[in-house]
């Protein structure tokens, strides 16, 4: 079989060693139900505490703040509803949505929409952040308001001014819910630095295994839940997935051991762009103005060019690169991220992202650039 590259690491990131290990010991252990009171009960559950505070330690969050779910998905429509529905009834509720969140996060709105929350839309700047005078705007004019605002943008890298958000969200008297999937394990995540009172991660995203994730919840914020029942509190109903919370568990515990080799990869990256630019005329690169993920380059080659149509290309020549993020790749349809940073949608349906990550070196980048310049001179697309 041919050389294969994986540039996907926003999509997902492969499971590390030691987290796998962890997860098959579980299993292979008999993998009991932590709610038994049995002795194969109390192991399950001795091994579900050991991952909740190593997750609550990398968010440096009392343990009792850390509820496991099933993805990150869950993680932040529970997080908005358990925010929303805290009080009683979520009629009449005003929810604020960066227009730049993740696909799962505008779902979730549009679901609580029709159950009457009032949704309303907080733009964002051609760079992709967030504008913090709408934002203020929308507050003042909103009663307890909760807002949804991401950490790390999953297409363009772009990281949002959450602390000053939050404030902003604190002194109008609402609450704010950070979708962190994206910038766990890439960036420091801590929540008392961001002012967030809830706060999603996902366990495959950071190294460990799909099948598990964390909604963090500041001590004191009261939350309804999504899922009723006993399980975590009662604020997550259904039998936890103590291999994935495992897997999770391990890979937080590596986390800041690993942060600096993430920083390393920006260097790389720069250098990927700026070469693109000059190899491929009319190339756009989006967040290039903004603070991102050391890792993420997102990217629209000039006309006759489609996202799609390039990343089967590469494909075919052993890279593995998105169009935009996971969930939405193969659907048909342009960004909705770029369109509100002000892309056109035929721009927008141009869009590729490669996301580096271990294993990703110069001598990978620059065939990627080879294959990519190759693409163009094919296409007439304007490679030099």
């Amino acid at each position: 079989m041919a050389a294969r590259f994986y540039l996907d690491f926003n999509a997902s990131h492969p499971i590390l060693p030691e987290a796998l290990a962890a997860m098959v010991e579980v299993l292979r252990d008999g993998g009991g139900n932590p709610s038994s009171p049995h002795a194969e009960g109390r192991l399950a559950r001795q091994a579900l505490e050991e991952a909740r505070r190593r997750v609550a330690w990398l968010l440096r969050i009392a343990p009792a703040g850390v509820v496991f779910v099933s993805g990150g998905t869950e993680a932040n429509a529970s997080g908005l509803w358990g925010l929303l529905a805290a009080g009683g009834r979520i009629a009449g509720r005003s929810l604020l949505v960066s227009a730049a969140e993740h696909p799962a996060v505008h779902a979730a709105a549009a679901e609580l929409s029709r159950q009457g929350v009032r949704v309303s839309r907080i733009p964002v700047d051609p760079r992709g952040i967030v504008d913090l005078e709408a934002l203020e705007r929308l507050c003042s004019a909103a009663d307890r308001p909760v807002v949804a605002l991401q950490l790390a943008n999953s297409e363009t890298g772009v990281l949002q001014p959450v602390p000053a958000a939050a404030a902003l969200v604190r002194a109008a008297g609402g609450r704010l819910h950070c979708d962190a999937v994206q910038a766990a394990g890439k960036v420091e995540v801590h929540m008392a630095a961001l002012g967030a009172d809830t706060l999603a991660i996902a366990g495959h995203k950071i190294g460990g295994a799909p099948g598990a994730a964390a909604l963090a919840v500041v001590d004191g914020i009261e939350l309804a839940p999504l899922i009723p029942g006993t399980q975590e509190r009662h604020r997550r109903g259904g039998t936890e997935n103590v291999a994935a919370a495992v897997a999770m568990g391990v890979a937080a515990g590596l986390v800041e051991a690993r942060l600096a080799s993430w920083r390393d990869l920006e260097p790389l990256r720069d250098r990927f762009e700026a070469d693109l630019l000059e190899r491929i005329h009319g190339t756009e690169v989006f967040g290039a103005r903004a603070t991102r993920l050391p890792n993420t380059s997102c990217f629209a080659l000039p006309e006759p060019f489609r996202g799609d149509a390039t990343v089967a290309a590469l494909d075919l020549d052993g890279f593995a690169v998105s169009s935009g993020p996971a969930c939405s790749s193969g659907v048909g349809r342009s960004s909705g991220v770029l369109e509100a940073m002000g892309a056109p949608p035929a721009v927008a349906a141009r869009s590729v992202r490669l996301s580096l990550g271990s294993g990703v070196t110069e001598g990978v980048v620059s065939a990627i650039l080879d294959v990519l310049q190759r693409v163009a001179r094919r296409a007439g697309g304007g490679g030099t």
